[in-house]
């Protein structure tokens, strides 16, 4: 990921929105979601390195693969939905941007569930103990 690159863009796309927007506001919020979307892309392109380098890390310890997947998705919604609640935001739309933020926590949660449930069993089995 070149963030200079990024930046320069993201900068570009600002200040032209902000040029255009007194005379088309439409426009200026569909350059500001492509440079958003430029933006994520290379953002992504960046993650895959790292969560290379975090599964080579963790593949020496005795955590299960699926709590990292876990984790890596949990993260990956959390993103997900940021980068769409404050788009959302941008164009004005907080309600619809609150929305995002809420479907992505419940998401998350039941995504947990399985982990909540496994939890249980091992505490309940020391329990026993």
């Amino acid at each position: 990921m070149d963030i200079v690159k990024v930046c320069a863009v993201c900068l570009v796309a600002a200040v032209l929105a902000k040029v255009i927007q007194p005379t088309n506001r439409d426009l200026a919020a569909l350059l500001s979601i492509s440079a958003v979307i430029f933006g994520a892309f290379c953002a992504i392109e960046g993650i895959y390195s790292v969560f290379g380098d975090i599964r080579s890390l963790l593949s020496g310890t005795y955590i299960n693969d699926g709590y990292i997947s876990l984790a890596f998705r949990a993260l990956g919604i959390c993103y997900v939905c940021e980068l769409c609640a404050q788009s959302c935001r941008d164009c004005g739309e907080t309600a619809l941007g609150s929305v995002l933020d809420i479907s992505g926590r419940v998401a998350i949660s039941l995504m947990c569930l399985p982990l909540l449930g496994e939890f249980m069993e091992v505490v309940k089995k020391v329990l026993e103990i």
